[in-house]
């Protein structure tokens, strides 16, 4: 059985480390041992993970600069020794470029989730470390030519694997009860979901409400938490839509609430492959989001949902005012949508995927070192 480390920054819950323990539990099915750790003391996702039979590790890193954990991973790196390390976002792979080897040679594959616009240093020392990737996966061609264009990856070393989603997991999900959460169920539900971060931009999300509710009812919530909550529940205040906006915190039926709303709203201002996005298509519930190359992939404006400018609330707001009115266009959507995410997303061919990839890996170390 081939034995893959898998790292990350935190395993707190979010996008990459929820996508993170989903492909962990399905790589057993192809003969994969997977140890996942963190560079970041145990999170949420580390009781997931054993509770599910995986062995988790953490490295007690106290903050961004504290490279002390670096001795630890190396201790990690050396009671484990795994076939090959595979560590997702920046922290973690900077740490399995710098220690992954220290102890023997092995593949050092990393990845990449998103298109950084926040952190001009991150892509600084993407850029002089890249080289030290034995290979470099993005979950989207938008992200790979990021990499490629903006970081220096050498396109040869790069490859695309896109999220994988669990469809049957989502299909069983039990649609949220409205009434169980006093929402009116002749009111149109729009909902956002995933970590509060300022990428997300929900500030614009509150506006658009703002601007839907002065034609009319509506209610939204937002599920999900983040560094950003405290300014949004300000903000909603202060725009006195309390009574709209409902925070609901991390949900374990996402999948539910997309089932039950009318739209998902996602106004970010960069994204890799948003795993919310794809499962609201998998659900048939419209998206109406940012026109980022990422979100260009998933959604053809007017085919599979709609796009608009990061930012531009009135658009933002027509598009959703557009599909309330229009009962015809939103079936063709959603049935659109969905096919799309069934035919690229699919768990079992991703996972299908990564093992590929780790063989490969393997495979060519073993030739350069002359065992083959």
């Amino acid at each position: 059985m081939l034995r893959v480390m898998m790292l990350t920054t935190d395993l707190q819950r979010g996008g990459l480390p929820l996508r993170l323990v989903r492909l962990a539990c399905r790589l057993r099915d192809v003969d994969v041992e997977p140890i996942v750790g963190c560079l970041a003391p145990p999170g949420p996702l580390s009781a997931v993970l054993e509770s599910a039979g995986i062995e988790t590790f953490s490295c007690d890193a106290h903050g961004s600069f504290d490279a002390t954990c670096l001795t630890r991973l190396a201790g990690h790196v050396r009671r484990i020794r795994p076939n090959l390390i595979h560590s997702s976002l920046f922290h973690a792979n900077l740490a399995a470029r710098l220690v992954g080897r220290f102890d023997a040679p092995r593949p050092i594959i990393t990845s990449t989730v998103t298109i950084e616009i926040e952190r001009t240093w991150h892509r600084w020392m993407e850029s002089l470390t890249c080289g030290w990737s034995d290979l470099h996966v993005a979950n989207s061609a938008a992200v790979a030519a990021h990499v490629c264009t903006d970081l220096g990856f050498s396109p040869s070393r790069v490859v695309v694997i896109p999220n994988g989603v669990d469809i049957e997991r989502i299909d069983q999900a039990p649609m949220i009860e409205r009434q169980a959460f006093g929402i009116e169920p002749d009111v149109p539900l729009v909902v956002w979901a995933g970590r509060m971060d300022p990428v997300k931009d929900l500030a614009t999300f509150v506006e658009v409400i703002a601007l839907l509710r002065k034609r009319g009812k509506i209610t939204a919530v937002l599920l999900g938490d983040g560094p950003e909550r405290p300014h949004i529940q300000a903000f909603i205040h202060h725009c006195g839509l309390e009574s709209v906006i409902r925070m609901a915190l991390w949900s374990d039926n996402v999948a539910g609430w997309l089932k039950a709303a009318d739209v998902l709203l996602f106004p970010s201002l960069t994204e890799g492959s948003p795993n919310v996005v794809i499962e609201a298509m998998l659900c048939r519930c419209p998206v109406v989001a940012s026109d980022l190359p990422a979100t260009r992939e998933l959604i053809e404006p007017g085919t599979r949902g709609f796009l608009c400018y990061a930012g531009d609330i009135g658009h933002f707001t027509a598009s959703i005012a557009e599909l309330s009115t229009n009962d015809a266009l939103r079936r063709d959507l959603v049935d659109a949508a969905r096919q799309r995410a069934v035919q690229r997303h699919n768990i079992q061919h991703v996972v299908r995927q990564w093992r590929s990839i780790y063989d490969r890996m393997v495979a060519a170390l073993s030739k350069t070192s002359g065992l083959l």
